[in-house]
């Protein structure tokens, strides 16, 4: 990937985007001088060395995420307009520019849905219950692991566009490749889900249907016995949200993804 194999500095050209204070736990956010149509995120290489505890070059990571943002738009139709390129900082670190399309709009996690948009909503969840559906029936391979949060989705317009849509704006490095991370994943699926339909009215019944096939996909032969009994906890937790057992204000504590499992 052409990208990765120039060194790239640009950090003199950034100023702090206007949205970064409100940006709440992720770290700032640049735009470029002469360019207010984009947004840039910066991850140094140390952070994503620390994430992924040796098991990926920071390079990698970003050749792997250009992909996999890219297989959800052409696999899911599930528009993440990013961009990642290596280069410096201005304190001459190795880093991870992720660059976006800047969007004009609101978060859906900070939004009132009309019904046309409580439709787009639903069917963006319905697309990304099937990208973990599809990513939980296959042996191996690599899946986005922090695309779940209504809050990491505009509704609006980018340059250029004449209608509104759905772009996934919050396009963080957190890439997996485990089944127990997958299951966990799922699992704060649902329960961003819930809060969804809360605020369109309504049930997504579709995609209460793929998770609930999730669930029944059979774990691969390859992971341990303890990554199964640690998979079999989480499934029937999900299941017990489902169904109605568990109330989701009974837990509060969120995941955290700190290593490929």
């Amino acid at each position: 990937m052409e990208n990765f194999e120039q060194e790239l500095s640009f950090s003199d050209y950034l100023i702090e985007s206007e949205t970064s204070p409100v940006h709440k736990g992720r770290g700032k956010l640049f735009e470029i001088k002469d360019n207010p149509d984009k947004i840039v995120r910066i991850e140094t290489f140390e952070d994503l060395e620390r994430r992924y505890k040796g098991k990926a070059d920071p390079i990698v990571v970003g050749e792997l995420g250009q992909k996999l943002y890219g297989e959800l738009k052409s696999n899911y139709g599930i528009d993440a307009p990013v961009e990642f390129l290596a280069g410096k900082d201005s304190r001459n670190n190795d880093v991870i520019y992720g660059i976006v399309d800047k969007i004009d709009g609101a978060d859906l996690g900070n939004s009132t849905f009309d019904s046309k948009i409580s439709l787009e909503v639903e069917n963006l969840y319905e697309k990304i219950a099937q990208y973990y559906l599809d990513k939980m029936s296959v042996e191996d391979g690599l899946y986005l692991a922090d695309i779940n949060n209504p809050s990491q989705y505009v509704y609006g317009k980018k340059k250029g566009d004449a209608e509104p849509h759905i772009y996934l704006v919050d396009t963080d490095l957190y890439i997996r490749d485990g089944k127990v991370a997958l299951c966990n994943v799922v699992l704060w699926l649902y329960r961003h889900i819930i809060s969804v339909e809360k605020q369109c009215g309504k049930k997504f019944i579709h995609v209460r249907e793929i998770i609930e096939h999730i669930l029944t996909t059979p774990l691969p032969q390859n992971i341990t016995e303890v990554q199964r009994v640690a998979a079999q906890k989480i499934i029937e937790k999900t299941k017990g949200y489902l169904d109605g057992r568990i109330s989701v204000d009974d837990e509060d504590n969120h995941p955290i993804f700190s290593k490929l499992d």
